[in-house]
């Protein structure tokens, strides 16, 4: 049984594609505006729910997704009807769209697939400040997640396209680090805007119009025609086993991280009474310490298997997360998310270079598209996931329980890594080459 080879192994199929420094900063930032939209509202969730709370009643959609999960045990309320569609909804159009914006990708080019997706983000994100009811905001979000898929495909496709081997190790690091210093600014931004007001965090979407003048006139269509042109045909076979292990991989590490975003605001509000502000702070400097963590994700992938990365992640957030759980004050919790830090800025790099190890670049997108439907199924779950640990009188607890499964997925990934409990034939899921 032949493995497939990985893109270092194969012959390249198409020359080195040129690209200025520009255009590196538009995909740097592109990128980074793909995983922020979730916790740029997180700082005003709490206050949300509470100028939401009279639509609960009014609106057959609320009542409708309230029924829809009324077998969860807990209590399901306005605060969950908020955590949903924020973070729910677009994390759902994530799921769906990402494989099919991957095949539009492949087939039809990635530049055009990126104009339409910043300007589609920036519209559908601002469009929260002007609803005023669920179902508006239902579908702001629903769109918003459309653009995501969109903008992570086609940014993270025309990485694997415009470098190759070390350069790409390094550039995939970049991007992830992108993600995180854009994250340190948004979530302060979010939520120095929400303790104004908390519509004005809707606003922040708008920045995808930086972006967009780079994508226009900075980038070239990064696919070449032969690639274009290759029919399916001539396609290699996907690697199925492979590609459901890193799917796995991405939405654990991806449901297990969104408790952040999901629950924090909640923690600090009914736990310290802190204002909309700490929540944006905690976020941030747990984002400062994953991007300089992501510019050395080319030292961990030189001396680590993808499967002992992810040990290393689940090991890191376990601990981070079990300092949250017994927090006395504030600075500890802040101190728990910065060692999170540790594991969350490899998250995202592990899971780019693992599946473009492994699809070759006719697939690529479609590839990434994959990984992407797992890391925001992994988002779109966990407030569902969340909802039977939730204790009203104990918001700690939530991360008790999240700490223990993390610490059972650092021992079984590093198990695996460990012993070598694959074959030869699976080799690619080590990195040394």
């Amino acid at each position: 049984m032949s493995r497939t080879p990985t893109i270092e192994q194969r012959p390249e199929t198409q020359g080195q594609i040129p690209i200025t420094e520009m255009g590196k900063a538009t995909l740097l930032a592109a990128t980074a505006l793909a995983l922020l939209a979730t916790p740029l509202v997180a700082p005003a969730m709490k206050d949300l729910a509470i100028a939401y709370a009279g639509q609960v009643e009014q609106e057959p959609l609320a009542q409708g997704i309230l029924w829809l999960i009324a077998f969860l045990p807990g209590e399901a309320d306005v605060n969950f009807l908020v955590k949903f569609i924020l973070l729910s909804v677009p994390a759902l159009l994530i799921v769906i769209c990402a494989p099919i914006a991957g095949y539009v990708a492949d087939h039809y080019g990635r530049r055009s697939l990126l104009i339409f997706s910043l300007i589609t983000f920036a519209l559908s994100g601002v469009s929260g400040y002007f609803v005023d009811t669920f179902t508006g905001l239902f579908i702001g979000r629903a769109f918003l997640g459309l653009s995501i898929a969109g903008i992570k495909t086609s940014t993270v496709a025309m990485c694997g396209d415009l470098f190759q081997g070390s350069e790409r190790t390094k550039f995939i690091g970049k991007q992830g680090s992108a993600m995180k210093v854009g994250g340190v600014v948004f979530m302060l931004l979010g939520g120095y805007l929400a303790s104004i007001h908390w519509s004005l965090p809707f606003w922040a979407y708008l920045l995808a119009f930086v972006a967009l003048p780079g994508a226009i006139w900075s980038l070239v269509e990064s696919m070449p025609e032969k690639l274009a042109a290759t029919s399916d045909a001539q396609k290699e076979k996907l690697p199925r086993g492979p590609i459901c292990f890193v799917f796995a991989s991405a939405f654990l590490a991806s449901m297990l991280f969104y408790i952040v975003p999901v629950q924090m605001n909640f923690l600090l509000s009914d736990a310290f009474q802190l204002p909309n502000f700490y929540t944006g702070l905690t976020v941030a400097s747990a984002n400062a310490v994953s991007a300089i963590v992501a510019l050395y994700f080319l030292s961990f992938k030189s001396r680590l298997s993808y499967v002992q990365i992810f040990s290393f992640i689940f090991l890191v957030m376990g601990l981070g997360y079990t300092l949250v759980s017994f927090a006395p004050n504030y600075w500890v919790v802040l101190l728990g998310m910065l060692i999170g830090g540790l594991g969350f800025g490899l998250i995202v790099p592990a899971q780019s270079a693992w599946i473009m190890d492994l699809i070759s670049p006719q697939q690529r997108a479609f590839g990434v598209g994959l990984v992407t439907t797992a890391m925001f199924l992994g988002q779109f779950v966990t407030p569902i996931i969340l909802q039977p640990f939730i204790v009203p009188d104990d918001p700690f607890q939530v991360y008790v329980s999240a700490s223990k499964a993390l610490f059972i997925l650092a021992a079984v990934y590093g198990l695996v890594g460990f012993r070598h409990l694959v074959t030869s034939e699976f080799s690619f899921w080590r990195v040394r080459k």
